[in-house]
């Protein structure tokens, strides 16, 4: 597609690119696997309210550069604070609500890991399509905290209780025949197909009377979605309580323990 419009944050982790009525929000920050950092957000936010603002679009792609979809929340920029905690969950999940209450169709092409955050930003897309060596990852009792950004609330709406506890409650991994298989997407592709297939698809959906789309969307949504905000604010409370918690600050520390040491060893090799 030629890109009739480009945008790009000015911190250059979030593009989009309007061509015809698709949108292809791009995250840019592969170096971090594009971790959601709090300056990533809020560009990511910048570019849905556009893209929610322009009337000619019906069809959203989000990619993420690089080798990884999104490996979720940075770990680096994780809150300290009640408050902190708070603030950051309200916008994953504003984020991930828009993205299922909009009247455009949402379509997250996944390679790699979507993890985390970045588990629950593919989940809250209409339409998943993966890549065969992709996996969707849900790390969040293994870092002593709870699923965010809707997590919970979205795999189970979309994969039935019984395998979403299974998946939450170890921390587990959904690779994409698994994801095919137990029925959250029908669109898995060898990974050097992920962008042409995404692409096809979404050409597809916009060739469809806009009225059509926006209507069976809303169908769908009306059988799952009216309890999101109940669960939301449920997470909330869960995730502030679970981050003050001794369990949350261990496991942290163990997460970024290997990036603190290869710093440090970075640091004393310069310094010789």
């Amino acid at each position: 597609m030629s890109p009739e419009v480009t945008r790009t944050t000015e911190d250059g982790t979030v593009s989009c690119e309007v061509s015809g009525a698709v949108a292809t929000l791009i995250l840019r920050r592969p170096d971090r696997l594009n971790a959601l950092s709090g300056h990533m957000r809020a560009a990511f936010d910048r570019v849905l309210s556009e893209v929610e603002a322009a009337d000619g679009v019906r069809v959203v792609l989000i990619f993420g550069e690089g080798r990884a979809f999104c490996a979720g929340g940075d770990l680096d920029s994780f809150p300290t604070t009640a408050f902190g905690w708070r603030a950051r969950l309200r916008v994953a999940q504003d984020h991930h609500a828009r993205m299922v209450r909009s009247d455009k169709v949402f379509i997250a092409a996944v390679q790699g890991a979507a993890a985390g955050g970045g588990a629950s930003l593919a989940l809250a897309a209409d339409i998943l399509v993966m890549a065969e060596g992709a996996k969707i990852v849900f790390p969040f009792v293994k870092l002593g905290l709870v699923p965010d950004g809707g997590a919970s609330a979205l795999l189970t709406a979309k994969l039935g209780p019984a395998l979403s506890t299974d998946l939450l409650l170890s921390g587990g991994t959904l690779t994409a025949p698994e994801a095919k298989a137990a029925g959250l997407t029908r669109r898995v592709v060898p990974d050097d197909d992920l962008t042409a297939a995404a692409e096809a698809l979404a050409a597809d959906l916009a060739a469809i009377p806009e009225g059509a789309l926006a209507l069976t969307k809303n169908l769908i949504r009306g059988t799952w979605a009216d309890q999101l905000q109940a669960s939301f604010d449920h997470e909330v409370d869960a995730m502030v309580l679970a981050a003050s918690l001794p369990g949350h600050a261990q496991a942290l520390a163990a997460a970024t323990k290997p990036r603190r040491e290869t710093s440090k060893e970075h640091k004393n090799r310069s310094a010789e």
